[in-house]
């Protein structure tokens, strides 16, 4: 298992490789939290916590509007993938 120090350098590798219209988003979102508190854990350190942060139920969402190339947002489930009323 690799140490943290290890898995960060990983992650900032992998970063590397993603196409630039990915990477936008994460280089966007880390220039606003720089503007708002004057620091950002930088975008590798944003992708991890973007990726942590997801459940099977979005990534499989996701996965169905890629693949059904679906525009129109509609319901989403909550993340135990259940409909209620927070989903209208």
């Amino acid at each position: 298992m690799p140490t943290e120090a290890q898995a960060t350098d990983q992650l900032a590798e992998a970063v590397k490789l993603l196409p630039a219209h990915l990477r936008e988003n994460f280089e966007k979102a880390e220039a606003q939290l720089r503007e708002a508190y004057g620091r950002s854990p930088g975008v590798p350190a944003l992708v991890g916590l973007w990726l942590s942060c997801s459940t099977g139920s979005r990534i499989r969402t996701e996965f169905e509007r890629a693949v059904l190339d679906i525009k129109r947002r509609g319901l989403a489930p909550n993340e135990r993938g259940e409909y209620d009323e927070d989903c209208l």
